[in-house]
């Protein structure tokens, strides 16, 4: 079936489309690099058709999952969701919730803004933990139904998660749905893969093209709908690869240890805290003195992140044997943006000019939808990216 994109030379001068639909679909792990007309035709041809951000967009640090895609659904930089870190539901009470970030998104999200609405809305996810982390018990639409825990039955990928087949057809089902207003998607695979052989890998790569062939079917049950729909897909971090660099042992330097009494590693940040009375710009610059260190930044009254230099990480208890993220090196993310509703050329020719951040999606979509955008940190792409604030 034809999806048309309703060019931009052709709008009405008011925007007569009154009935939205919008679809946010996340991609875990997935790199902007690997669009491309022979790998992934139906994301290549859908930002052909709408807009892509010549060089992807951008997520906060840790460049990571939790973090992202608390951003992406909250409209708020890490700082404000207090989602800091991929590893805060792990099993480590004595850090986790408290100096190194919360469990649960602490913002507003768009789903929450839907339901205070009575906008028809969905999850479906790829990751059940996400559950916790994003708060979608309120959403009556969601899959996994067990929030918690898996039903026996669901195929897995290597880590766990629901496969993206295990997702599919409840994901095609939503879009097929024209009484949603707003369906959120998530497919993990990318992410495993990409960690357990690198993002360059065979397997990575069949990753993609099938991921890509969702995205295709998607779009096809989207097709009745695609005069008012707005198709948005991103991902919440890059995926570089391990190299043999010894990883960085934060707590090894003794000139550390003397100002930090805890350490966290999310692959390419490291997370420290500070004892009571360290001056931050002196750990700051011991931290730039350590080989495989880029930069680093303040994000608490005690908290600093360590920044690694590109193929560098830090010391974990468990380290991915093919690829990582969570430092600037994986910053980029997949920004596509597509259908035939007439808000799609402004945020086409937006993304294009400047390369958008997770934050600027949750308040464009607000906009689109109606809703209240108040306390995000993002743009409106819709508006050319002018702030919400």
């Amino acid at each position: 079936m034809t999806r048309r994109l309703l060019p931009a030379a052709t709008l009405p001068e008011e925007n007569t489309v009154t009935d939205t639909r919008v679809v946010l679909l996340g991609l875990d792990g997935f790199p902007h690099r690997k669009i491309s007309p022979e790998l992934t035709p139906h994301l290549w041809a859908l930002g052909q058709q709408g807009g892509m951000a010549p060089d992807g967009g951008r997520s906060a640090l840790p460049s990571s999952t939790y973090p992202g895609f608390a951003t992406l659904l909250s409209g708020c930089l890490p700082a404000r969701h207090r989602v800091l870190t991929t590893h805060t539901p792990g099993p480590l009470p004595s850090i986790v919730p408290g100096w190194a970030g919360e469990i649960r998104v602490q913002a507003p999200t768009l789903l929450d803004r839907c339901l205070d609405a009575g906008v028809p809305c969905a999850a479906i996810q790829g990751d059940h933990k996400l559950h916790a982390i994003l708060a979608t018990e309120r959403v009556e639409r969601v899959w996994p139904e067990g929030r918690t825990t898996l039903p026996p039955g669901i195929p897995l990928e290597p880590h766990g998660y629901p496969a993206n087949q295990a997702v599919r057809p409840h994901l095609l089902a939503a879009a097929a749905d024209s009484s949603l207003t707003f369906l959120w998607g998530h497919l993990n695979e990318a992410d495993s893969w990409g960690h357990d052989y690198g993002p360059d890998a065979p397997q990575s790569h069949a990753c993609y093209a099938e991921t890509d062939r969702i995205i295709g079917e998607l779009l096809d049950a989207l097709a009745p709908d695609w005069e008012r729909s707005v198709v948005i897909v991103v991902s919440d971090h890059d995926m570089e690869p391990r190299t043999a660099t010894p990883p960085i042992d934060l707590l090894a330097d003794p000139i550390l240890r003397d100002f930090v009494d805890s350490a966290y590693s999310d692959g390419g940040c490291g997370l420290l805290h500070l004892r009571p009375g360290a001056d931050p710009a002196l750990v700051g610059a011991r931290l730039l003195a350590l080989p495989g260190v880029a930069g680093w930044h303040q994000a608490g009254p005690a908290l600093l992140i360590a920044e690694a230099q590109p193929g560098h990480l830090f010391a974990s208890q468990r380290l991915p044997r093919g690829g990582f993220h969570g430092g600037p090196a994986t910053t980029r993310t997949v920004a596509v943006v597509g259908g035939g509703h007439p808000a799609v050329p402004a945020i086409a020719a937006a993304i294009q000019a400047r390369p958008p951040h997770l934050a600027d999606w949750a308040p464009t979509i607000c906009v689109l939808l109606g809703l209240d955008a108040n306390g995000m940190d993002g743009r409106n792409l819709a508006a050319g990216g002018a702030n919400t604030r």
